[in-house]
């Protein structure tokens, strides 16, 4: 009795491990799709509304949700105080700090943080057309993610359920 009840906890939680790295990894598409709407956001708020970069964060922050209107306020007050620190660095800064622990491929937090020294120095049309670029980029990683993200969020419940199968066989 106790080794069909040990069975069945190792099974339910290998389950529930593959279950959770399957949600880990729509919950980096999720992440993707938030930035995108951000970054249209912002280059339609310079686009057409042609204010101060600093104003633009403020205003994107108040819209956002969670880690985004921390990183989004920080970065619109540091530009407010004026204190002489590069663009490039307090967009580094700030999405090194608050959007440290969200859950998006590393080499696309590098090109977010890449972004950033190319934002701060140019003027309104370049900007759009950095943005244009970035968000093609985003597209296309995103598009990545996509095609196999059913594959791999199936194999890890799969996964998840095979491998304590397998346990439970091992424990018996």
């Amino acid at each position: 009795m106790v080794k069909i009840a040990g069975c069945i906890i190792v099974i339910g939680t290998t389950t529930l491990l593959g279950i959770k790295k399957g949600a880990a990894i729509e919950d980096a598409y999720r992440q993707l799709q938030y930035i995108q709407r951000l970054m249209y956001l912002l280059q339609s708020e310079i686009r057409y509304a042609r204010t101060y970069l600093g104003e633009i964060f403020i205003h994107l922050g108040d819209k956002s949700i969670g880690a985004y209107r921390k990183w989004l306020m920080s970065l619109g007050k540091e530009m407010e105080k004026r204190t002489g620190e590069r663009f490039e660095e307090m967009w580094r800064e700030g999405v090194e700090t608050y959007l440290a622990d969200i859950n998006i491929p590393k080499d696309e937090k590098e090109r977010l943080i890449a972004l950033g020294s190319q934002l701060g120095n140019m003027d309104t049309e370049m900007q759009i057309r950095t943005l244009d670029l970035y968000q093609e980029q985003l597209a296309q990683s995103m598009e990545e993610l996509r095609d196999g993200m059913k594959a791999k969020v199936r194999l890890c419940r799969c996964l998840g359920i095979m491998s304590g199968m397998f346990l439970s066989v091992l424990l018996l």
